[in-house]
């Protein structure tokens, strides 16, 4: 038995007994996850969704965020022990056999463990909070629908230190189920901001940054290469913006005309693009300030 103050087998703070019914109430927050994600009713509701214990992890890190956990009990005792161990000891845990979260669910949770969490911490930022106007390197995402990608993005920020994420409003949710497990969590704790008109956003952050440059990916011949703007070039970097598009529509003419350079990779004359989060590592890279 683990030191946690959670019994393992039952819901703590929910109840005396371990979820036998599929249709328990308390387990009212996991129903039909996969197509209330993607209706975008989990948004709506205020709420997100996290699996796999390093996520949960990174959850429970950031007390008030979770309203629960749901784990198999094959899971029971390692759930109770994160919890115990993290700065939110208090979050109840449900307990259930695989196949009732199977069919609460609507999938296969094979790794044994969700979590709800509360979305209003992350929603309330907007670009012009301190985080933003303060950080020295910042990426844009412009119409990156793709749920992978906006994921793999946010884990390569945090390796190259960016210091926040501004989301145009068509670009994909990093809190989307699937977008934060390929995120490893990191979509929790690098501040991301949405923006109703992202070229204006561009804009008035320039208006207060006048130092700011803002590169703009770009696969076209007159873009310059992303070399030029190499951070061990400049004995103090400046503050900079990457802004990177969908693979197929690219970056908005709008958003382009509020960039100040547009910036390429060189590739093969063979292949036409990278892929949206490649290319963003590969440039952040350059614009990061190395490690010491």
């Amino acid at each position: 038995m683990t030191n946690s103050t959670h019994q393992i087998g039952f819901g703590v703070g929910s109840g005396d007994s371990p979820i036998l019914d599929f249709n328990d109430p308390r387990l009212d927050d996991y129903r039909f996850l996969r197509d209330r994600d993607l209706s975008g009713a989990r948004r709506n509701e205020g709420l997100f969704v996290g699996e796999t214990l390093p996520i949960l992890t990174q959850m429970l890190a950031i007390p008030g965020v979770t309203r629960s956990v749901l784990a198999s009990q094959r899971m029971a005792d390692r759930a109770a022990e994160v919890i115990a161990q993290s700065a939110s000891p208090n979050v109840p845990l449900l307990i259930a056999s695989d196949a009732i979260i199977e069919q609460t669910a609507g999938f296969d949770v094979h790794r044994g463990a969700l979590a709800i969490g509360l979305r209003t911490p992350f929603d309330h930022r907007t670009p012009f909070d301190s985080a933003f106007q303060s950080a020295n390197l910042l990426i844009a995402l412009d119409g990156v629908i793709n749920m992978d990608n906006v994921g793999a993005i946010f884990r390569g920020s945090a390796a190259f230190g960016v210091g926040g994420v501004l989301l145009s409003k068509d670009s994909h949710d990093p809190l989307y189920r699937k977008a934060l497990r390929v995120s490893m969590g990191y979509a929790l704790t690098i501040p991301f901001a949405w923006c109703d008109g992202l070229a204006a956003t561009i804009a008035e952050m320039r208006a207060r940054r006048p130092q700011l440059r803002v590169l703009a990916a770009d696969c076209s011949h007159s873009a310059k290469d992303i070399a030029d703007f190499d951070s061990q070039t400049h004995t103090e970097p400046p503050p900079t913006m990457l802004i990177v598009g969908s693979e197929f529509e690219g970056i908005s003419a709008q958003v382009l005309a509020a960039s100040t350079h547009r910036v390429r990779i060189p590739i093969s004359a063979s292949v036409d693009s990278l892929n949206a989060a490649v290319a963003a590592s590969i440039c952040l890279h350059r614009l990061a300030t190395k490690p010491s």
